[in-house]
């Protein structure tokens, strides 16, 4: 969803697992297949098919959400403290928001929390946290349990129950694990599961709390998004660049009242 609709319509669009930019997010999960029982395995066809039955059913309408955490401990003194910010990467807005012709959205999180949480009760399954970041090699053992389906429980529990099951056994190692090449996001996320075909829609009411407007960002959009928060308590400031480093666009009076 674009900044100015996002703010219009006060909802904020949690987006398809599959649809991220991280290939362990986006491809097919593979799957051996193990047993404690000495069970048969049947033939190639069928470890396929399980395989992609399981990958499928994680990924398929698992809906994400993703943040940048600031870095702690915070001074309050904005001059330290700009380079611990969330909104303050240059790769992120170069990658995430056109090449720093877009804005970045700043909730509050406790806010933010009680909203989704009330808003995707049961059937609904809603996970966050922060992301770890780990490398894994192919042969690593560490999280062969998560890749692997056991067809003594599978066969016991039915399709149904044993997903639930894997899911909640492996969903950090699996959800919530990037490999340390993304650390610098510092990202915290929400997992929402569910078999609902339609966008999953947050209503944030007051949980937005700031707009940070990309050093290259159009100002037509800026005063569009500034007419439409003038009321609603949403505080709103650039982000400029000299030499080599980043600063609030303080000179522009169209930012009056900003706090970060």
């Amino acid at each position: 969803m674009h900044t100015k609709v996002i703010v219009k319509t006060r909802n904020f669009r949690f987006g398809r697992y599959i649809e991220t930019n991280d290939p362990k997010e986006t491809k097919d999960w593979t799957f051996d297949l193990g047993t404690n029982e000495n069970a048969k395995f049947g033939s190639y066809g069928e470890w396929q098919a399980q395989s992609r039955w399981l990958s499928d059913k994680l990924k398929s309408n698992t809906r994400i959400a993703c943040f940048s955490l600031d870095t702690p401990p915070l001074t309050g003194n904005h001059i330290e403290d700009i380079f611990k910010r969330g909104f303050c990467k240059p790769r992120m807005w170069a990658q995430y928001a056109g090449r720093h012709k877009g804005a970045c959205l700043i909730f509050d999180f406790q806010r933010f929390k009680q909203l989704v949480e009330a808003q995707f009760p049961a059937p609904f399954l809603v996970m966050s946290g922060p992301v770890n970041y780990a490398d894994r090699p192919i042969f690593s053992r560490d999280d062969e349990s998560a890749y692997t389906i056991n067809i003594d429980y599978l066969r016991r529990l039915g399709e149904t129950q044993y997903f639930k099951s894997h899911l909640l056994t492996f969903y950090k190692c699996m959800f919530f694990e990037k490999m340390t090449d993304w650390q610098g996001e510092r990202e915290f996320r929400w997992i929402i599961f569910s078999d609902q075909q339609e966008d999953l829609l947050v209503k944030f009411g007051n949980s937005l709390v700031g707009i940070m407007f990309g050093a290259d960002c159009d100002q037509s959009e800026v005063n569009d998004i500034l007419t439409t928060t003038s009321q609603i308590g949403v505080t709103c400031t650039g982000l400029k660049w000299k030499n080599c480093s980043p600063w609030y666009d303080f000179g522009n009076l169209k930012y009056i009242g900003f706090k970060p």
